[in-house]
C-alpha cells in the first residue's frame, strides 16, 4: 500500500476505515504521518536516539491498544501527548 496516493484522506477518515474493517493498514497510514514528530518530541526529552524510537515503538502500541477503546477527535495532539507522557 502507497501511503502517498492517501495524502487526501483525513486522519479521521483513516480511523474511521480502521474501526470499520480492523484493517491495520489503515492506522499505520496514520502513524507513519506522525513518526518523524513523536521520535522528535522522544528526542526532546529522552536524549538518545536509541531510547527516544524504543519509545516511538511504545507509543505506537499503546495507540493502537486505546484506538480499540476510545474515539479520537485530535490525533496528532493525542499521539503527541502520549508521547511526552512517555
Amino acid at each position: 500500500m502507497q501511503t502517498n496516493s492517501y495524502q487526501h484522506i483525513s486522519d479521521q477518515e483513516l480511523l474511521d476505515r480502521f474501526r470499520q474493517d480492523g484493517n491495520n493498514q489503515w492506522l499505520g497510514i496514520v502513524l507513519q504521518r506522525y513518526t518523524l514528530l513523536l521520535l522528535g518530541v522522544c528526542m526532546k526529552y529522552l536524549k538518545n536516539e536509541e531510547a527516544a524510537k524504543d519509545a516511538v515503538q511504545q507509543v505506537f502500541l499503546k495507540s493502537i491498544a486505546e484506538l480499540q477503546k476510545y474515539e479520537v477527535a485530535y490525533v496528532k495532539s493525542w499521539l503527541y501527548t502520549i508521547a511526552r507522557n512517555y
